[in-house]
C-alpha cells in the first residue's frame, strides 16, 4: 500500500527550464563562451550547478574557469530563477488530491536547497510536504540514497510504501539506490527510452495517472 511520495524538482513537479536555459546563456556570454539551447541544456540539469557547467564548458576548459563559471551561473540564477518557471499542467490538481487521500508527500532535488525552498513554498503553499530539501553542505546529492532514507524515516514509512517521482536517470538510480519503488515522468527533461532504461517502474505521462498507479497499489 502506497503512503507516500518523494518528488524530484526540475522536470517533475516545476517547469524551470526556461529559467535555467536563459541564466545559463547569460553566463555564457559574459565570458565569452556560445550559447546553448534549451536541448543542450535540458540534458545537463539533474545533478547540481557544477555538473551542468562541466556539461556546458569546452572539455579544455580548466578547473578554475569551471568553478569561476559555476559561482557567477549560481549569482545570475538566484535573480531570475522564479521570473518563467511554474508549475506543470495538472500538478497542483495532483498534489491537492494526494494531500486529500492522506498521502504523505516530499520534494527530493539536486538544486541549491534555497532555491528548492523558495519555489516549492511559491507554488505550492497550501501543501503540507513532510519535507522540502535540495543540495547543501553536508547532504550527499543524488543519486545517493541518503536523502530518501531520510525521508522515509521523517515519513516513518517502510520503502515498500513509497514511490520515488522524477524526470531523470539521476532520479531513478536513487529510487533503485533507496530501494524504493521508481516512476518517470515524460513531461520533464528526459525521455521514455532513458527512464525506462535506467530501472523506471512506471511510466506516466500527465500527473493524473500518478492517482492511478496508487489505487492500483492498495
Amino acid at each position: 500500500m502506497i503512503k507516500g511520495i518523494v518528488f524530484d524538482l526540475d522536470g517533475t513537479t516545476l517547469d524551470t527550464l526556461q529559467d535555467i536555459t536563459e541564466s545559463f546563456n547569460r553566463t555564457l556570454k559574459e565570458f565569452g563562451y556560445e550559447e546553448k539551447s534549451a536541448d543542450e541544456i535540458r540534458m545537463g540539469v539533474g545533478k547540481g550547478f557544477k555538473v551542468l557547467t562541466e556539461k556546458m564548458l569546452p572539455q579544455d576548459a580548466d578547473e578554475k574557469t569551471r568553478e569561476t563559471v559555476a559561482f557567477r551561473y549560481r549569482q545570475i540564477y538566484s535573480q531570475n530563477y522564479y521570473k518563467n518557471t511554474r508549475p506543470y499542467e495538472g500538478m497542483k490538481e495532483l498534489l491537492a488530491g494526494l494531500q486529500e487521500e492522506g498521502i504523505l508527500m516530499a520534494v527530493h532535488s539536486n538544486k541549491s536547497d534555497v532555491f528548492v525552498k523558495d519555489l516549492i513554498g511559491r507554488y505550492y503553499p497550501g501543501i503540507g510536504f513532510v519535507e522540502v530539501c535540495g543540495a547543501k553542505e553536508g547532504v550527499p546529492m543524488k543519486p545517493d540514497a541518503g536523502g530518501v532514507l531520510r525521508i522515509l524515516d521523517l515519513m516513518k514509512l517502510s520503502k515498500e510504501e513509497v514511490l520515488y517521482v522524477g524526470d531523470s536517470e539521476t532520479d531513478m538510480k536513487t529510487a533503485h539506490n533507496a530501494e524504493v519503488r521508481p516512476v518517470g515522468v515524460l513531461w520533464g527533461f528526459r525521455d521514455e527510452k532513458t527512464l525506462k532504461e535506467n530501472g523506471a517502474g512506471f511510466i506516466i505521462r500527465q500527473p493524473s495517472e500518478l492517482l492511478s498507479i496508487i489505487k492500483e497499489e492498495i
